[in-house]
Parts: structure tokens; C-alpha cells; sequence
């Protein structure tokens, strides 16, 4: 359980690098603008940038750490990124709309959150 912890903690690490990654790109094309003109599905998109740039690394070192509020925050990315992706195909559905590239957020962060949550889990983090 604490390598699956471990292997956990360094995804969400690679989850922030990533989103650093996607900040920069979208300003360095001038569609950060295009973004939050597009609405509410924009906003939200920004607001849970911010969450993770912020959130993410306490989540990942203090995870990788067994630290229990490692634990906690990391559970919550992985719950609003749950809600977020789903909240997405819900506000999107349409016959343009491709499940496939939704699959692996949506499994990978459900398997994620019930590890996160188990009691294994708690009796490990301090």
C-alpha cells in the first residue's frame, strides 16, 4: 500500500507540472482570453488550475511523505477532478462529444480516490 501511495503522490506531482505546463501554453497563445470568455465551463477551468497549482504540491510531497494531510488534500484533487470531468460530459454531451480521451481521467481518478480513501490508507498516513 505505501508504493501504491508513493506511485500516487508523484502522479499528482506530474499533474502540477503538467497544468504549469498548460498555463503557459494557453498565455503564451492568447487563449487564455478565448477561456474565460467561453463561460462558466472556463472559469471553473481556471479556478481548478489555481487549486492545483496551489494544492497540488502540499498533495504530492506530503503524500509521498504518509503524512495524513497529504492524504486529505490529495483525496480532494482527485474528488474535484472527478466532479470536473464529469461535470464536463455532462454539460457537453452532444454527438461531436468523444468519450474516449474522458475514460482515462475519469477511471484514473475514481481508482485514485477510493485508494485515497480506504482505511489502508488512513492506518498508513500519520
Amino acid at each position: 500500500m505505501k508504493i501504491l501511495l508513493k506511485i500516487v503522490a508523484v502522479i499528482v506531482g506530474l499533474a502540477v507540472l503538467r497544468t504549469v505546463l498548460m498555463v503557459f501554453q494557453f498565455a503564451s497563445t492568447s487563449r487564455l482570453a478565448a477561456l474565460i470568455g467561453s463561460g462558466a465551463f472556463g472559469i471553473i477551468t481556471i479556478a481548478a488550475w489555481c487549486l492545483i497549482l496551489v494544492a497540488g504540491p502540499v498533495a504530492s510531497v506530503q503524500l509521498w511523505r504518509l503524512r495524513r494531510i497529504g492524504l486529505y488534500v490529495a483525496a480532494s484533487l482527485c474528488a474535484l477532478a472527478l466532479l470536473y470531468y464529469l461535470f464536463g460530459y455532462a454539460a457537453n454531451r452532444g454527438p461531436e462529444l468523444r468519450l474516449a480521451p474522458l475514460v482515462v481521467p475519469i477511471l484514473g481518478n475514481s481508482v485514485a480516490l477510493a485508494l485515497l480513501l480506504s482505511s489502508s490508507a488512513r492506518r498508513i498516513c500519520s
